[in-house]
């Protein structure tokens, strides 16, 4: 302010260079003076960056007013530079105290915390933000010594930036190219990194794997967005990483270890589930269909709850997007150009993931009736969509005109070769339930006095399904004989 004697002081305006220059020197003084950063810090530094970014609503956030929004300035740059910086420097692990403290600052960079997200202006910092995220994340010594509060922070960014990415680079537009700064990319280098690096191994607790399973699909996601399917492969990938971790819980054998194995694997089971589901890029689904699968026979599946667990792991992922991707494929357009090898491939694995886990965990699923029952029952329901009379006579209306000379795969014989395979997988159910004990000839009156009710039900079931099922029908008493002599 300036005035005269016997005047009011006037406030002059700050121009955004100098407001830029005082941040920038603000954060050279700091770092010029290491020995002294704690007392700066919680002084003057820690209230100085709060009160710039964070996000402040204003008349509470009733109905009618605009959240406060911060205006992206020269001055607000720099701050977001200085930050960063600090971050970069404090994160090499020299003051492990104040390291936490100053990585937990990432927060308001990014909502809900930050209040940049709230300017009105087209610009924006988020490769600023991943370029800062990625030389904080390459300190794999420091970072091996910081707490939860550091990690928060850190993670914090990593989820961010892997929401703001997925645009293809305006220099190479070739399909599948993303910028090199791209943010989303950027998250996965560190987080790839983070999760690698040996120095690491012990320093991320199971809480905090949903905040990174949450990261990963949005690294998917930006694939998906970008037409990358390299970046959706790879956040898949991540996820098999996180499943790899899982091995010690996985090893305890409580039951309130169980619980939370249970908690820390189903989220990344529906991460993986997915873009196998959605995605439009045939091979990431493959990659998805078949990393689910193998998942699934880890031993992890046998080491959580069975009604509440595994139960439900296969009634509300695997057999309904075995089914749901089962229907799509089949039902593709025929006027529609499709490589019908890939379709072909994907149908196989689809049929492998609705059999493979059922067999492998058969036992557990037997224990309790009523669900086991209601598991099968649906998986009867997507065999019969399979292999039922409206797909069979569909594949045979167009046999003639899809038929080639150069041996590819043809609309028919893409048909022909599922009903085998999944004919073939239902006999060797029924083979491995009938030695069981869960399956019997119900026409045949001598075996029902030393039954159980249990079988019989499952029996009357099995046997209706396959009798209705146009390719399997021919089979039924050859099946009922094999399974139950």
């Amino acid at each position: 302010s300036s005035s005269r004697p016997g005047e009011a002081s006037v406030e002059l305006p700050l121009s955004p260079a100098s407001e830029a220059f005082a941040e920038i020197l603000l954060c050279e003084i700091a770092l010029k003076n290491r020995d002294r950063f704690a007392l700066i810090w919680n002084n003057i530094l820690r209230a100085h960056y709060n009160s710039r970014l964070t996000y402040r609503p204003s008349h509470g956030d009733k109905e009618g007013h605009q959240p406060e929004t911060i205006k992206l300035t020269p001055g607000i740059e720099k701050c977001v530079s200085g930050i960063l910086r600090l971050c970069i420097w404090a994160s090499n692990g020299r003051d492990t105290s104040i390291a936490n403290q100053v990585l937990s600052t990432l927060n308001i960079l990014h909502p809900p915390l930050g209040a940049l997200i709230w300017s009105p202006l087209e610009l924006n910092l988020d490769k600023h933000l991943a370029e800062g995220l990625w030389r904080i994340s390459r300190n794999v010594d420091g970072l091996s010594q910081i707490d939860a509060e550091g990690w928060g922070g850190i993670l914090g960014l990593v989820e961010w930036c892997a929401t703001r990415g997925g645009l293809r680079s305006k220099i190479d537009d070739q399909l599948g190219n993303l910028a090199e700064d791209d943010p989303s990319l950027q998250a996965f280098r560190s987080l790839h990194l983070i999760l690698h690096a040996v120095e690491l191994k012990d320093s991320l607790q199971a809480y905090r794997w949903p905040q990174i399973v949450r990261s990963v699909r949005s690294l998917v996601e930006a694939g998906e967005r970008g037409h990358c399917p390299k970046l959706s492969i790879a956040g898949l990938d991540l996820l098999h990483v996180l499943h790899t971790r899982m091995e010690t819980l996985a090893a305890k054998g409580d039951s309130a270890e169980s619980q939370h194995l249970l908690s820390c694997w189903v989220p990344i089971l529906e991460a993986i589930c997915e873009p196998a589901e959605k995605s439009r890029n045939g091979s990431v689904r493959q990659q998805a269909i078949s990393l689910l699968t193998d998942t699934l026979l880890d031993r992890h599946g046998s080491r959580i709850p069975v009604d509440r667990g595994l139960c439900e792991i296969m009634n509300n992922i695997c057999i309904p997007l075995a089914g749901e991707r089962i229907t799509d494929l089949l039902s593709i357009p025929y006027d529609v150009q499709n490589d019908l090898e890939e379709t072909l491939i994907e149908l196989e694995l689809c049929i492998s993931l609705l059999f493979k886990p059922f067999l492998h965990h058969l036992k557990a699923l037997i224990s309790v009736k009523q669900e086991f029952i209601g598991i099968w029952i649906s998986m009867l329901g997507v065999m019969t969509q399979l292999l039922g009379e409206e797909s069979l006579s569909q594949s045979n209306d167009h046999m003639n005109g899809a038929l080639r000379e150069d041996g590819a795969v043809t609309r028919a014989k893409l048909f022909q070769t599922t009903k085998e395979l999944g004919s073939e997988h239902l006999r060797n159910a029924i083979m491995v339930l009938a030695a069981m004990g869960m399956l019997v000839d119900n026409d045949n009156d001598d075996s029902t006095n030393i039954i159980s009710d249990g079988a019989q039900e499952i029996s009357s079931v099995t046997w209706a399904a396959i009798g209705s099922i146009g390719y399997c029908k021919p089979y039924l008493e050859e099946w009922k004989s094999s399974a139950c002599q």
